[in-house]
């Protein structure tokens, strides 16, 4: 942020950075689930062409004249069902978690695109959630407060309840989670129900700024959050992560990809900074993983010597 506030000073103001916020809320809100989905030792692949199938069905439902505040509700509950398709397809017919997700992901892109015929749907019921685009309480977008909500729920049910706890477990250890009485289908359920959800809801939003349900709506954006994920120090191999970890790590995202547009920096070089930049946090996940491991070794050698 110092050095996109030295190269141009319209950065810090707080129209951009609201700006950051409102065009990625999509981001935070599934990057919450998504953390304890990753957490719990599976990934979810999926959330983008939920984004895309969900925009669509709310369209819709809106131009059959469905009252488009209830259509967020009904949406959302299509989230729900999409999640348990995930957790059937892996836990039941034992698929890994990257071959479940990327077959529901395919699936609801595609019939994003075969429904609608890949033309966005713009008819006048569908704007009607646009004015939660246009809301604001003073300079303040109502966008900033959703994603404050949001992950003061999730920040809540990863402290105060046993989500938080059992995603962990989970991910160091399936079969010790089971043998120590978790559920273990019905948390991954709960978590991919989850980010079904949010994903839903990112797809609504989506609709809300750009006043149309547009299919395409959220190509890449499952890599986008994991990237996220990873950035704010979940590890990709289950067993850690934290909500405030990954809300910092999508507004790292956020704000690198921002301030390398406002320097007009053209998109592919964005990607690969992104991509050094991730890098670097996956290789720092590991060398610091590395580093508590070598930690223990000589308190474990002594225990067993004390054996």
């Amino acid at each position: 942020m110092v050095f996109f506030t030295i190269a141009n000073s319209r950065f810090l103001s707080l129209y951009n950075l609201m700006n950051i916020v409102r065009q990625n809320v999509p981001n935070f809100i599934i990057a919450c689930p998504m953390m304890l989905v990753i957490a719990s030792g599976a990934i979810d692949l999926s959330v983008g062409g939920m984004m895309g199938l969900s925009a669509v069905c709310y369209g819709y439902l809106c131009i059959w004249g469905v009252n488009p505040w209830l259509s967020i509700l009904l949406v959302a509950l299509l989230g729900v069902v999409l999640g348990a398709v995930n957790t059937i397809t892996m836990e039941k017919l034992q698929i890994p978690a990257i071959m479940a997700t990327m077959a529901t992901w395919l699936f609801t892109s595609g019939l994003a695109l075969t429904l609608c015929k890949a033309i966005p749907i713009d008819d006048d019921p569908v704007k009607v959630v646009a004015i939660l685009n246009r809301i604001k309480l003073g300079d303040i977008p109502l966008a900033f407060f959703i994603v404050l909500v949001v992950v003061l729920i999730f920040l809540f049910l990863e402290k105060k309840t046993i989500l938080g706890k059992y995603a962990s477990a989970i991910g160091g250890n399936a079969n010790a989670a089971h043998f120590s009485g978790i559920n273990v289908v019905k948390m991954h359920f709960i978590f991919f129900a989850l980010s079904g959800v949010m994903a839903a809801l990112g797809g609504i939003w989506q609709v809300a700024r750009m006043g149309s349900a547009d299919p395409k709506i959220g190509t890449n954006m499952e890599f986008s959050v994991i990237a996220s994920c990873i950035l704010g120090g979940v590890n990709i191999k289950g067993g850690e992560g934290s909500i405030l970890g990954v809300t910092i790590g999508t507004a790292i995202m956020a704000v690198l990809v921002n301030g390398m547009q406002m320097m007009d920096i053209q998109s592919f070089y964005q990607n690969v900074v992104t991509g050094v930049v991730l890098l670097a946090a996956v290789l720092i996940n590991h060398l610091s993983s590395s580093g508590k491991l070598k930690r223990l070794r000589p308190s474990k050698t002594r225990a067993v010597a004390a054996e």
